[in-house]
């Protein structure tokens, strides 16, 4: 697993969900620009602040999410195994809230 920042568009609306044991987390698409091509990461997001954040947003709003990036793989409907990428979120910004925040820090050590 990799700590990694991600930031891109979300490629579909967020989506709410509940666990077996009764727990809300939170479901979402991103592409993210990897050099001259595009990745498809899937982002799961288990806290509830995080979760309220990724829930404001919509299809097409640029997102900065922070967390553990891992290699998935399935079979697909044709038998052949796929890789992707989930991030396991625990903070998620909109690219405006993210960049508020920069801004803010940047400007506490201006003096």
């Amino acid at each position: 697993m990799i700590d990694a920042i991600i930031s891109g568009p979300l490629t579909g609306e967020p989506t709410e969900r509940t666990a077996s044991n009764g727990n809300r987390y939170w479901t979402a698409s991103a592409r993210v620009a990897a050099g001259t091509e595009s990745l498809f990461v899937g982002i799961a997001v288990f806290d509830p602040t995080a979760g309220e954040r990724l829930m404001r947003l919509h299809k097409g709003s640029s997102i900065a999410a922070a967390g553990t990036l891992e290699v998935t793989s399935w079979t697909d409907k044709t038998g052949a195994e796929r890789k992707g990428w989930r991030l396991l979120a625990h903070e998620v910004l909109s690219v405006y809230q993210a960049r508020k925040r920069r801004d803010a820090g940047e400007g506490a050590h201006d003096a």
